[in-house]
């Protein structure tokens, strides 16, 4: 089986939430040397399939569940292999999170990888999180950026209650920026309810970032 037939197989076996099979064929394809960015690639186009098969009823949460537990098992075996030359790395702090009431963590874990590869620093406080939480780690912290992650759209009263009170901690300036990401998000969300970017995908994600801290908040 050649490198792309291995990621297909790797990408079908991951919708089919299929644990053992998901951690071999992600280890066999590190040892065949195969990019860790690919296998990322893949295995977040299986997790937009797991999401709509969550919407069409076809999937329940504890398939989000376990598809987020295996998501955690990949990122763990691929990122020593996803640290980036040191004259590439990109300083800055990154708050991220999913919402209170939504449990899902698929594509945050993916972009909490990531952007440690790209050398920033991130503080990734899980699911379920409060705006009061995100708002009190934030003023500990000190994050550049906070990133929101939503993937339910009854949470989505939630998401706009937490950028609300982040506009608010930070007062009139720019810093930290927020932004927030999900498979139901649009850029329509982002003026909504006021976030500053929205990412359309994890690799978006890195890119808005080093956007961010290159160009500064204000561009």
């Amino acid at each position: 089986m050649n490198d792309q037939a291995s990621l297909r197989h790797l990408w079908e076996v991951l919708v089919k939430l299929d644990e053992v099979a998901v951690a071999d064929l992600t280890l066999e394809l590190l040892d065949r040397e195969v990019e860790p960015v690919e296998i990322l690639t893949t295995c977040e186009q299986a997790l937009t399939s797991i999401g709509e098969k969550y919407e069409d009823g076809e999937y329940f949460i504890s398939g989000l569940i376990m598809a987020g537990e295996m998501m955690s098992r990949i990122t763990e075996l691929l990122t020593p292999h996803l640290v980036i030359p040191e004259a590439d790395i990109l300083r800055g702090r990154i708050l991220i999170g999913t919402i209170e009431g939504d449990i899902h963590d698929l594509g945050k874990n993916i972009a909490g990888a990531l952007l440690s590869a790209h050398g920033f620093q991130v503080l990734d406080l899980g699911v379920d999180v409060s705006a009061t939480d995100f708002v009190k780690e934030a003023l500990i912290f000190k994050p550049e950026i906070i990133g929101l992650s939503a993937l339910l759209g009854s949470c989505f009263p939630a998401l706009s209650k937490t950028i609300t009170r982040l506009k608010e901690m930070r007062g009139m300036t720019k810093i930290p920026a927020i932004f927030i990401s999900g498979a139901q998000i649009t850029d329509e969300h982002r003026k909504l309810y006021g976030a500053d970017f929205q990412a359309a995908s994890a690799f978006d994600t890195v890119r808005l970032c080093e956007k961010i801290i290159r160009r500064g908040l204000g561009d």
